[in-house]
């Protein structure tokens, strides 16, 4: 049976219970539940070969089908690492919103977006601290291939305007 006939099963099993129904916004984000491995490429330096990492995602639907939990471990460099997200679509404001926290440093995204492609690929805007303490503008845009494949593109506000790629991430699902 395919995920999103028994996701829409339980959304209507809670819409009878009086809480909220998820939207085609929520359901298309219950397909990136499961286990996926990872593979991260971090641009750190222009024209020089990108740091390549590896991991795993694990992602849950929580609360009712309106949120996206997930974790990711991965080895960077040689040193561990852990992040944790949550990701959803607020009914209220019509965009895609998430955050994500990891041990790289003290401050949480806050994102925001939209979708296109039946919702297949999100973009999303958050701003972080760069190394001067100067607030930076991130764009995130997330593709869901297909039901094993995912792709995350991650961009930085360059100081004179535009996009520059900052990291790339491929997911492919656990069997």
């Amino acid at each position: 049976m395919r995920p999103w006939l028994l996701t829409l099963g339980c959304a209507l099993c809670l819409a009878a219970q009086g809480g909220p129904l998820p939207t085609l916004h929520h359901l298309v984000l219950h397909e990136q539940a499961g286990t996926w491995t990872v593979v991260a490429r971090l641009f750190v330096q222009p024209g020089q070969p990108p740091v390549v990492s590896k991991g795993t995602e694990t992602n849950k639907v929580v609360s009712g089908g309106l949120w996206l939990q997930s974790e990711l471990r991965a080895d960077m460099g040689g040193q561990a690492f852990e992040g944790h997200g949550l990701s959803g679509f607020d009914t209220h404001q019509g965009a895609h919103v998430g955050s994500w926290v990891d041990g790289s440093d003290t401050w949480m995204a806050s994102m925001k977006g939209t979708c296109a492609r039946n919702c297949r690929e999100q973009t999303l805007f958050f701003e972080s601290f760069g190394p001067n303490r100067k607030v930076v503008t991130h764009k995130q845009v997330h593709v869901q291939v297909d039901h094993d494949h995912r792709s995350l593109t991650l961009y930085v506000q360059a100081p004179k305007g535009g996009f520059v790629k900052e990291m790339e991430m491929e997911y492919v699902r656990v069997k």
